[in-house]
């Protein structure tokens, strides 16, 4: 996404401080992660954030077994 991306656009990943802090003010040390996402005409979509570190996986355990399998991640 990067190298496809570079030079043409802004380039950032994820929700925080700039998403929620543009306005200038010292930001708030907090962190924050997705659960859900609402696409425009749908129902609420839970997500999930797959880490290196299989035990810091987010989201529930069957989405998370359906992403792996999509993604085809056998650990």
């Amino acid at each position: 996404i990067v190298q496809h991306c570079l030079g043409r656009i802004g380039i950032s990943f994820g929700i925080g401080t700039n998403f929620t802090n543009d306005v200038g003010l010292k930001p708030m040390n907090i962190v924050m992660k997705m659960t859900e996402a609402l696409p425009e005409g749908e129902d609420w979509t839970p997500v999930v954030k797959l880490s290196d570190e299989p035990m810091k996986h987010t989201g529930d355990a069957e989405s998370i077994r359906l992403a792996k399998a999509i993604l085809q991640i056998w650990e």
